[in-house]
């Protein structure tokens, strides 16, 4: 019976050393990543983010700012198309050249010159238009990257004049910004952000007819807001869906900044297009 208690005892210690074992390895394998997806639209614009799930400064009662443009991309310019030629009819068997012979009375006076005929057809090809067309396409390069250098102008611009509204407030200058409450600059969550940023540049397509679609984007943000890459990862099988998805992610050039303790300098972020929960917003 002795022995047998002892037993007991070992199996009993070992259980619960596992059990401690468990609840102190266990939360390591547990992901700490907040889900955007749990958090509610902000109502105002921060002016800096961070970190925590908290949100705070600015004055409730002040009036939210305009929102900030969304520059629209220019499209490639398409030069016209070259009028079509009318072309000449081929002759399926072109003349060979032909060389006449003289008869014997008709030969030349001595001293004169043999002028010689040919009648050999001579053709002029039309012009090549590929070097026309690798000018069209040069040009169409260069407005493209015009438009991307502008919305990148955009984007800086728009996280410098965040920037300087944060250091006038701080300055003691009284400027009255919307945000929930505390005075001072406001801030909020830096996933929230972004996420109330797309979702209100997002409109649904009047086609999608599912409620449940869902488009999963991936979107990597520097450190000033701007951003760097953005692409879908997951389609929702609306294809309406999705190109409405592509074209905010097109359209947005800014999201909002990194908070000032964040080590990185960018930083890659998931958003979930929802039909539902955009439809709920209103």
């Amino acid at each position: 019976m002795e022995r047998l208690q002892k037993k007991c005892f070992i199996a009993s210690a070992g259980a619960h050393l596992l059990l401690a074992l468990i609840l102190v390895v266990g939360p390591a394998f547990i992901s700490t990543k907040t889900k955007s997806d749990d958090m509610p639209i902000l109502d105002f614009v921060p002016m800096k983010t961070v970190d925590a799930l908290i949100s705070g400064g600015g004055n409730p009662n002040a009036k939210s700012p305009p929102a900030a443009p969304i520059p629209q991309p220019q499209p490639p310019v398409t030069p016209p198309a070259p009028s079509p030629q009318p072309e000449k009819a081929k002759d399926p068997d072109p003349p060979k050249e032909v060389v006449k012979e003289l008869k014997p009375e008709e030969s030349l006076e001595p001293g004169k010159k043999k002028v010689e005929i040919s009648t050999k057809l001579v053709s002029r090809s039309h012009e090549d238009n590929s070097e026309a067309k690798a000018r069209a396409d040069e040009k169409a390069r260069q407005e493209a990257a015009k438009a991307a250098d502008a919305r990148r102008r955009l984007a800086h611009q728009l996280g410098q004049m965040a920037n300087r509204i944060g250091d006038e407030v701080s300055g003691g200058t009284t400027i009255e910004l919307k945000g929930p409450g505390g005075g001072g600059i406001p801030y909020a969550n830096f996933l929230q952000a972004v996420k109330t940023r797309y979702a209100n540049a997002w409109v649904v397509p009047d086609g999608a007819t599912d409620d449940q679609a869902t488009t999963v984007a991936s979107v990597t943000i520097a450190r000033d807001g701007s951003v760097v890459s953005s692409h879908i990862v997951r389609r929702s099988g609306d294809a309406a869906v999705d190109q409405s998805v592509q074209a905010t992610l097109d359209r947005v050039t800014f999201a909002a900044p990194l908070p000032d303790d964040a080590k990185e300098n960018q930083r890659t972020v998931t958003i979930n297009f929802n039909v539902r929960a955009k439809r709920l917003l209103g």
